[in-house]
């Protein structure tokens, strides 16, 4: 009865920390619209320059590092013992934490010049606090988690963020009726990250001041070196892998402006332009939503699931996750590229820059394709292979940047995004196919596949002009244009998934 109980918590539990990451997910998202809206293109720039730096802390603090050291946790028997291994991982991200802390202090200005914009090192120094949050957050999701409070992190999560956004929205409100400084409201906006991360710390104040602080075993620095290996390995590509498309914004901050510059434009319709180009992050993280949560969820247990089931029925099952994930990934990213305009009119007043906010989308789905490899890859002790490819991304993205702003503007910069990302694809599927996973039935998925996207995009497509040729091409005649459209769309694209039987029916079932 009492396992009965225990694993009906777990269940419960589990359940509400996956709606829990969903909502935190859509919010995270859907704030930078309304933010946009109030503080405009540069506003939007500058916010966006410094969110990577913030974006990696969090992936640090809420599904990489707690996903890891949940796992050593719950490897432990002894209660004791898993005290002690949280604790120690609490000693190892304290130094990492602060020492990311210290470098962001002391670099700001040298950071803020490399992005040719000296004004953004308050807003650097500002989003740097929360690295002194982050081991509290990582370690007490992860010892939760590891003993299968699921709860207690998906409040956090939730009040966290609903904070942070609170904040944000707060900061740009207030500073444009105060007519402050777009400089002093992306400096504040970017503070609430912090008070999010403090709020959340209350929820494992019991783990840290009444469990871990008491622990009486010694620490010994022999004990933290072997941790730190596979914490800052394992633990690490995980978290890199997680924050993939976080990582190209990162080098779009530090070259996309300089590059506009280079080609001729003022500063100030550099940083404009940037912030066109940052429209783009909100509805590509929507995109992503299943996929992530395919990454940190379904296929590690998956995986580990060889161990009580044969390999044919878990791969049948990791295919079947791939193909989930990849049909609503093209599905996302054929609506965005063939609404775009439209979109861009209802979402931020302008259809500047949908091109290249078009093209951008189509990083979607082989951002897909190349988080979910890289978590197999991992799960396969493969752990070398995922930050090859990860490290042939950034590479590939910082020469294609070099390559194609200057002649080619922000175009140039989601071209970019989309090689650099092909090019790991490919990395990911050559190193995937030696741990033996084949996720795609035959090539006459992929067929069917292409003609569902084709028949969806086409219907949509005409379904568009025929409503554009009756309005006119402003916020309010996009919005009807959208309101026709997407409902054809999405029958268009259930139709040709039930007729072509795209997606297993037991899978579903």
């Amino acid at each position: 009865m009492k396992q009965k109980r225990s694993n009906s918590l777990l269940l419960h539990g589990t359940v509400w920390l996956a709606i829990t990451s969903l909502i935190v997910k859509i919010l995270s998202a859907v704030y930078r619209i309304p933010f946009q809206n109030m503080v405009g293109n540069i506003g939007f720039y500058i916010y966006q320059q410094v969110y990577p730096f913030y974006g990696i802390g969090m992936t640090f603090a809420l599904t990489g590092f707690p996903a890891f050291i949940s796992k050593k946790v719950a490897q432990e028997n002894n209660q004791l013992q898993k005290k002690v291994i949280a604790r120690n991982y609490w000693y190892l991200l304290l130094l990492f934490g602060g020492s990311l802390f210290v470098l962001l202090q002391l670099l700001s200005t040298k950071i803020a010049v490399a992005m040719d914009d000296s004004h953004l090192a308050i807003v650097i120094q500002n989003v740097s606090w929360m690295y002194l949050l982050m081991p509290f957050l990582a370690v007490g999701r992860g010892y939760c988690q590891g003993n299968l409070d699921m709860t207690t992190t998906a409040h956090s999560q939730l009040v966290e963020q609903v904070l942070r956004v609170g904040i944000i929205l707060a900061a740009a409100a207030i500073g444009i009726r105060q007519h402050l400084s777009l400089y002093t409201i992306g400096s504040w906006a970017i503070l609430g990250g912090t008070f999010g991360a403090a709020a959340a710390m209350l929820f494992f104040w019991p783990v840290f001041f009444h469990e871990l602080r008491f622990t009486k075993v010694a620490v010994t620095v022999a004990e933290l070196k072997k941790l730190a290996r596979p914490l800052f390995t394992e633990g690490l590509i995980f978290c890199l892998n997680a924050a993939l498309l976080i990582l190209l914004q990162l080098i779009d901050s530090f070259t996309l402006k300089k590059y506009l510059q280079a080609s001729g434009l003022l500063p100030t319709t550099a940083a404009a332009l940037k912030g066109v180009f940052d429209r783009g992050q909100p509805l590509l993280q929507l995109g992503l939503v299943i996929t992530n949560a395919i990454a940190v969820s379904s296929l590690p247990a998956l995986i580990n699931q060889q161990k009580k089931q044969s390999n044919q029925i878990v791969r049948l099952k990791v295919q079947q996750l791939f193909q989930l994930a990849l049909l609503f990934a093209f599905a996302a990213a054929i609506g965005l590229t063939v609404l775009m305009p439209q979109i861009n009119w209802v979402l931020f007043g302008s259809a500047q820059g949908s091109f290249a906010l078009a093209v951008n989308s189509l990083t979607i789905p082989l951002a897909t394709i190349i988080i979910l490899d890289n978590v197999l890859l991992q799960i396969e002790e493969q752990q070398v292979a995922a930050f090859k490819v990860i490290l042939l991304i950034i590479i590939g993205k910082i020469f294609f940047n070099w390559l194609l702003i200057t002649p080619y503007g922000i175009n140039g910069a989601a071209w970019g995004s989309v090689l650099s990302l092909l090019v790991g694809m490919i990395a990911a599927g050559r190193l995937e196919r030696s741990v033996g996973f084949s996720y795609l039935r035959t090539a006459g998925w992929f067929r069917k596949l292409l003609i569902t996207m084709s028949v969806m995009g086409i219907s949509v497509k005409i379904t568009a002009l025929l409503i554009q040729n009756q309005v006119s091409f402003s916020r309010l005649g996009s919005f009807w244009v959208l309101l026709a459209a997407i409902p054809i769309g999405i029958i268009a694209f259930f139709a040709c998934t039930l007729r072509f039987q795209l997606l297993d029916q037991k899978f579903l079932n």
